[in-house]
């Protein structure tokens, strides 16, 4: 993973919680999505967290400033990573 591909904005998508997992976790095959969402959100790895779904794909949860030296816009947030073909997801909860 490089930073500068995360700081592109043609590579980021940034999605509300609710609304991300409602979708992506049909789309993966990990019906668990949320709550592992929010066991990373509560307690972070800075290796981040890869998950496996039943649709043959894995996705990382990551937080960017844990990983890389240089601060991005909104790298404090989960972010979810299948690869540099495919866009990251930035996710952030409500107030």
């Amino acid at each position: 993973m490089n930073v500068s591909w995360f700081k592109n904005p043609d590579h980021v998508v940034y999605a509300p919680v609710d609304e991300f997992t409602s979708n992506f976790a049909k789309e993966t095959g990990i019906t668990n999505l949320r709550q592992e969402l929010d066991k990373f959100r509560a307690d972070p790895l800075p290796e981040g967290k890869n998950l496996k779904g039943k649709k043959r794909t894995t996705i990382k949860l990551f937080v960017p400033d844990m990983v890389f030296d240089e601060k991005i816009d909104m790298g404090d947030s989960i972010w979810v990573y299948m690869g540099e073909n495919y866009e990251s997801y930035c996710i952030y909860w409500p107030e």
